[in-house]
């Protein structure tokens, strides 16, 4: 998981572990079958991060305790978004935390299949959410890599170029909005905000759907 870390999921094999660990290849074997199960055991640990509490009995609060929670990680971990998904639970931790979730939306008069989609719509939700997050970041780092080879006025020229195209086109008012009242719809500052907009907008439209 530290190698995944600093280098990203790629760099992980089971030669690079050997070598990590001070040991043979093929002794790592008689303790895990394959990659692919080194890569479930690196997820297990994962869900053992996230934590998941009983359920408290308010399902919206235990919802967004998981939403929160499950950001946080993968935030944390960001190369596990490259394998993780919707799937069977790969291991006790995994089951605990998916039980977790179901049971906090019991009693709400949902038959199963409903208790599963929006345990789901909540997942699918976070998922998105933090893929996007870790892409502003990755090109928050390109931009911040491409401008440290350029003068304070050759910055500010850029920036004034491009207000200047989309202004004087008129063709995009929303856009012109945004550049006047300086809005940056992608800042930094701005993440954990809208993570939390968005999050009780899907909690919002959960809680008109229950009987």
């Amino acid at each position: 998981m530290a190698i995944a870390d600093a280098e990203g999921v790629a760099a992980i094999s089971m030669r690079r572990i050997a070598r990590e660990l001070n040991a043979g290849a093929m002794s790592l074997y008689w303790h895990v079958s394959s990659k692919e199960e080194l890569e479930d055991m690196m997820l297990e640990s994962i869900e053992a991060e996230i934590q998941i509490p009983e359920p408290s009995g308010d399902w919206r609060a235990d919802m967004g305790t998981f939403a929160r929670n499950t950001r946080t990680v993968l935030l944390r971990h960001q190369w596990a978004m490259e394998f993780r998904g919707f799937r069977p639970p790969s291991g006790p931790r995994d089951a605990r935390n998916a039980e977790r979730m179901f049971a906090a939306l019991d009693g709400l008069g949902l038959d199963t299949v409903r208790v599963v989609w929006i345990a789901m719509t909540v997942g699918t939700y976070v998922m998105g959410a933090v893929f996007r997050e870790i892409q502003e970041m990755r090109f928050q780092h390109e931009v911040e890599q491409a401008m440290a080879t350029m003068t304070a006025d050759e910055i500010a020229a850029a920036h004034q170029e491009f207000a200047k195209r989309i202004l004087d086109s008129g063709r995009y008012p929303f856009m012109a909005r945004f550049l006047e009242e300086d809005i940056d719809p992608d800042s930094p500052e701005t993440r954990d905000a809208r993570f939390e907009f968005g999050l009780e907008c899907v909690l919002d439209g959960i809680a008109t759907r229950l009987p």
